[in-house]
């Protein structure tokens, strides 16, 4: 049970990682790009970090991209992807970034103390809970392009 616990408590703060990178840093600049029919808006940060809030129009689906930089061409790229229904439970993806390559990928599926209904369930039957256009392999691509596009309206 402690190590239920402590798991769970593990998972929570991973899931909170991209809400607080960018709380106390100060915005350089925020722009709104569309890349095909995603419509993006940028926030670069002090420190290295950049910010994406995209909107995917044919599926209606929104994902949260945060690049935090550590060392010359590194970061970690935490993705955020909320459910549909219920409405507390969300999806994340960890990335570590370097070189223009991408090293490894985490899925993490997270929910509030209310979704104790959902709680011991197998990854595909939580990964039913949201889009189908943004699955792991499309997201890891998705990053890695965004950073791109990011990295040309930095300058």
């Amino acid at each position: 049970m402690k190590s239920t616990i402590l798991l769970f408590l593990l998972l929570n703060s991973l899931c909170l990682f991209a809400q607080v990178v960018h709380e106390k840093a100060k915005v350089l600049k925020t722009e709104n790009i569309k890349i095909d029919s995603i419509e993006v808006q940028i926030s670069i940060y002090e420190g290295n970090a950049f910010v994406a809030e995209s909107y995917f129009t044919k599926s209606k689906s929104k994902l949260s991209v945060v690049y935090s930089g550590y060392g010359k061409s590194s970061y970690q790229i935490s993705t955020r992807e909320d459910s549909a229904m219920p409405e507390d439970f969300w999806r994340t993806n960890l990335f570590k970034f370097e070189n223009g390559k991408v090293l490894n990928r985490k899925e993490n599926f997270c929910f509030t103390g209310k979704m104790n209904a959902i709680f011991g369930k197998t990854d595909e039957e939580y990964r039913k809970y949201f889009s189908q256009t943004l699955n792991s392999e499309f997201v890891e691509k998705y990053v890695v392009e965004l950073f791109q596009k990011i990295k040309k309206h930095q300058k």
